[in-house]
């Protein structure tokens, strides 16, 4: 069994895994399937370590889209299999991401209530729809438009916490991404920025 980091382009050879193994690249096409041994039970130790294995994986590559953790096949004959399907989905994501990494802003508050027409429904769909785009964070699109390349929004249940918004930008760049989200005021919302990290909210989910 072997446990898969990241399906990268141009990444060292000279790399360490969570369990201090030597990870092996392996060339499927135009992807680097980045592997070592299999991942341990599930904790918390065994999660930050995937984490750091990755981190040095998208530091040195060219491009990186990072495995979740406990990803993972029998053998790289089965790992080439799973990814053979979506190779061009995964060449096209790594073009994306290539010479990026990731900001993450999370925020927190409440978006006003605001009357909508029609039916359940119609409003139900409306709520989605502001939730997944967020017209309140405008100002703020506004002044990160010169570094933001592209962009995932997550919406939230969970009280006081209304989403996660994924950025990537151009490495090198968090310093004034930063700068720039430190001088916008939201009305009753307050943004955390948190990176740069790879590019996790960019890399398509890949099945253990």
């Amino acid at each position: 069994m072997i446990g898969l980091y990241a399906i990268a382009l141009g990444a060292p050879r000279d790399l360490i895994g969570a369990r201090g193994e030597p990870l092996r690249v392996f060339r499927r096409g135009e992807l680097e399937l980045v592997h070592g041994e299999a991942p341990p039970p599930l904790s918390g130790d065994a999660l930050r370590a995937h984490e750091a294995a990755v981190r040095r994986i998208a530091e040195g590559a060219l491009a990186c889209l990072p495995a979740r953790f406990g990803c993972c096949a029998a053998d790289e004959t089965a790992l080439s299999q799973a990814v053979e399907p979506r190779q061009a989905e995964l060449a096209d994501a790594l073009r994306l991401v290539r010479g990026r990494e990731q900001m993450t802003l999370r925020v927190h508050g409440a978006l006003a209530s605001q009357p909508s027409a029609g039916g359940p429904g119609t409003r139900y769909l409306e709520q989605r729809r502001r939730a997944v785009t967020l017209p309140e964070l405008d100002p703020l699109r506004s002044a990160l438009a010169g570094l933001v390349r592209a962009e995932r929004v997550e919406g939230h249940s969970e009280p006081g916490l209304v989403a996660s918004v994924y950025h990537l930008i151009d490495r090198g760049g968090a310093a004034a991404y930063r700068r720039a989200v430190e001088g916008i005021r939201l009305d009753g919302l307050r943004v955390v920025v948190s990176g740069p990290w790879p590019a996790w909210s960019f890399a398509p989910e890949l099945g253990p």
